[in-house]
């Protein structure tokens, strides 16, 4: 299967005419994934705080819609485009596109053709039969951006898709791509060798489409008891893999989330 034809060079485009304002690369595209999910989860004041970094005389001075927070907004519309476009992980690879001149980029993630083929050696479609209210879970223990569980849910979309990731950038973006994919699931910032739990993020589908909020510490704790019980001690090597059919997490009621438009990241919430 080929991968999918995703161009970046709009995207990168207008990260580089930020970065040209004397903005380090890295930087510029931590800012943006962070406002991105900052603004989906409605939370302002970390929101605002990011954004009165660019409140500098070289960011602002300039027309409606060439400030840089203009930018910002304008890379994410073209960013929605391009996923609507390709339905692929497309912030993934505008991370590896724009991040090509930067020492601070040091990943490249598997091709979108190599997940798909993965996925289909792996037979993630799990055909047993399931208790009322169980469902799949597809595990991705180094999720990247989280490209492996989005070409698994193209399969599955009903599952539940739990990525892992010690970068704190790699989780942030597979929390914003299981949200733009609509799919229910969690982004976890830790190490999975260790069942390490930094934080979480939760997806949610619903028919208007994804949302995404961050689980308190008590939260996080319950999710980790699911998900990689600790009285578990017969795990061995060949259990682990992409895909891995459990029951589905138990999480406290309180963390259901309100639906959120993707269009809540636009200039005149700035």
């Amino acid at each position: 299967m080929p991968s999918p034809q995703i161009d970046t060079d709009p995207i990168v485009s207008i990260l580089n005419q930020i970065q040209q304002r004397g903005h380090s690369a890295y930087t510029i595209f931590e800012d943006w994934v962070e406002l991105m999910l900052l603004g989906l989860q409605r939370r302002d004041d970390p929101y605002l705080e990011i954004v009165d970094d660019y409140s500098e005389p070289r960011d602002m001075d300039h027309s409606e819609g060439e400030r840089t927070v203009d930018l910002f907004a304008n890379a994410f519309g073209q960013l929605q485009k391009q996923m609507s476009e390709t339905n692929a992980d497309v912030l993934g690879a505008v991370y590896e596109a724009f991040g090509m001149s930067s020492d601070n980029f040091g990943q490249h993630f598997t091709p979108h053709n190599v997940c798909e083929t993965m996925i289909e050696i792996t037979h993630t479609v799990d055909e047993q039969p399931r208790n009322e209210g169980e469902q799949q879970v597809v595990i991705d223990p180094a999720c990247g951006s989280g490209r492996m569980l989005l070409c698994a849910g193209h399969r599955i979309p009903e599952a539940v898709f739990v990525g892992q990731d010690k970068d704190p950038l790699c989780t942030k973006m597979t929390a914003l791509n299981l949200c733009f994919f609509n799919l229910d699931g969690y982004a976890i910032l830790g190490d999975s060798l260790t069942l390490e739990y930094c934080r979480v993020w939760q997806t949610n589908y619903s028919p208007l489409g994804g949302a995404v909020r961050e689980l308190d510490d008590e939260q996080v704790q319950t999710l980790r008891k699911n998900l990689a019980p600790e009285a578990d001690t017969n795990t061995s090597e060949d259990d682990v893999g992409v895909a891995d059919s459990v029951g589905t997490p138990s999480i406290p009621d309180d963390t259901a989330t309100e639906q959120q438009s993707l269009t809540v990241f636009q200039t005149e919430d700035i």
